[in-house]
């Protein structure tokens, strides 16, 4: 097929509207994708430090149930102070068993991982101790051997709070990084979007300056050469730059170039001979 001017305005105003779809296109993934990474990072963030401080709040709860249980059981007796204290206090617990596992679950780094494992070991400490110290309060133990296991879950239960404290900076930690994460991404967004959009100005810029060299480029050139045949200089060439109209119209000038020049010469030979016939007759 012969490359026209026209197919190759369609071909090029074509290419550019394909480059800008493309352009568009990546430019709409990244930023879906930044705005992804920013909503996760946001989501794990904020959930870790809500987790962090619910264990607290737990925590706390479940050690003021057990502490009062331990101090009335004697009075109330084990069945009553159980159903009013210590079920409160296991549900508690349950939940604090419940959230850290979720915690070490979504924990963004090692370090943090770490931190909220170690709420999950010490809670086991903290149940163990609790069990024997409810055994040794219901089974009417030696005073001896209840104080040293309510000695024993009070250093179980001061390690789970400082774990849990740990945890809580560790949330905290995480929230702020969260935000530092969104901060990034947004700089990273309006980076990538200007880069894309700067990138596809050039590239458009450059299609359309290749675009217009190749139309008018010929076209100067033909009006240079008729320029010249209008001053009388016939010796310029004419080239022929492309297979197009414009093409076709290089060729058309060259023939008329060379039908002047045909007739130029013509007349100048019917002009030397009209003097020689003078010159002759004289």
């Amino acid at each position: 097929m012969k490359l026209t001017i026209r197919n190759k305005l369609i071909a090029g105003y074509t290419a550019l509207i394909v480059l800008m779809a493309v352009i568009a296109g990546i430019g709409g993934y990244s930023l879906l994708k930044l705005k992804n990474d920013a909503h996760e990072a946001t989501t794990v963030g904020g959930r870790l430090n809500s987790i962090a401080i619910e264990i607290q709040v737990h925590n706390l709860e479940a050690q003021r149930r057990v502490k009062s249980y331990l101090s009335e059981v004697g009075k109330l007796g084990p069945e009553k102070a159980r159903s009013m204290y210590l079920e409160e206090a296991d549900f508690e617990i349950h939940e604090i068993e419940s959230l850290s596992a979720k915690a070490v679950a979504i924990a963004p780094d090692p370090e943090k991982r770490a931190k909220f494992s170690k709420i999950v070991d010490s809670l086991g400490v903290y149940k163990q101790a609790l069990d024997e110290a409810v055994k040794d309060a219901e089974t009417g133990a030696a005073a001896s051997e209840r104080t040293a296991s309510v000695a024993k879950y009070e250093s179980a239960a001061d390690a789970l709070h400082d774990d849990a404290e740990d945890g809580e900076v560790a949330g905290r930690d995480a929230s702020e990084a969260s935000e530092a994460d969104i901060a990034r991404t947004s700089q990273r967004a309006q980076s990538l979007t200007l880069g894309i959009s700067f990138m596809g100005l050039l590239i458009g810029v450059g299609m359309s300056i290749m675009l217009l060299r190749a139309i008018l480029r010929p076209v100067d050139h033909l009006r240079e050469v008729a320029e010249s045949v209008s001053l009388g200089n016939l010796q310029i060439s004419v080239k022929r730059y492309s297979d197009d109209e414009i093409g076709d119209l290089s060729d058309s000038f060259a023939r008329m170039l060379t039908a002047v020049k045909y007739f130029r010469m013509e007349a100048e030979m019917v002009q030397e001979e009209a003097l020689h016939g003078e010159g002759d007759k004289a």
